[in-house]
């Protein structure tokens, strides 16, 4: 699928904590179907609650690919070659960072922990934006208070 063809939404909003904002999502994938709404929902709401700041224009871009995408993203990347549920990209002093999420990962996932894909998407937007946030989950220690984090901002 090509960029044309793909689905895309945006949502500007400003808040105390963001000066402006703009949450673009791109869907490069059919299989599984994008809680649009939902998704924009839940990044704002993250991004406002641990404030983070724009100096004055930041650009979220979250992008839902298929498993080879995904995998080939995840080798050429980080030299992981399987499919993984989500990466985060932090392009740093441009004031842009891009969240990628495989949902036929999380429709996977969903079954195995018995919730809703949706739910699982919702979950892997928080955790990439609580990595673009300063958030690290390599360390035991720091996964815990990471998965801390994600439950507090999924209430």
């Amino acid at each position: 699928m090509s960029l044309r063809e793909a689905q895309f939404s945006a949502a500007f909003f400003n808040d105390e904590a963001i000066s402006l904002m703009e949450i673009v999502l791109k869907n490069l994938q059919k299989k599984v179907s994008i809680p649009q709404g939902r998704v924009l929902k839940a990044a704002k709401a993250a991004l406002r609650k641990l404030r983070i700041k724009g100096t004055q224009y930041l650009i979220l871009s979250i992008v839902f690919v298929g498993p080879k995408r995904m995998r080939a993203i995840n080798k050429k990347y980080l030299d992981h070659d399987y499919v993984t549920d989500v990466l985060t990209f932090d392009f740093g002093k441009s004031q842009q960072g891009e969240i990628i999420i495989c949902p036929g990962v999380a429709r996977a996932q969903a079954q195995a922990h018995q919730t809703s894909t949706e739910n699982e998407i919702i979950l892997y937007v928080i955790h990439g934006i609580l990595h673009l946030a300063g958030f690290d989950d390599r360390k035991p220690k720091d996964t815990l208070q990471m998965r801390k984090m994600e439950n507090e901002l999924l209430k």
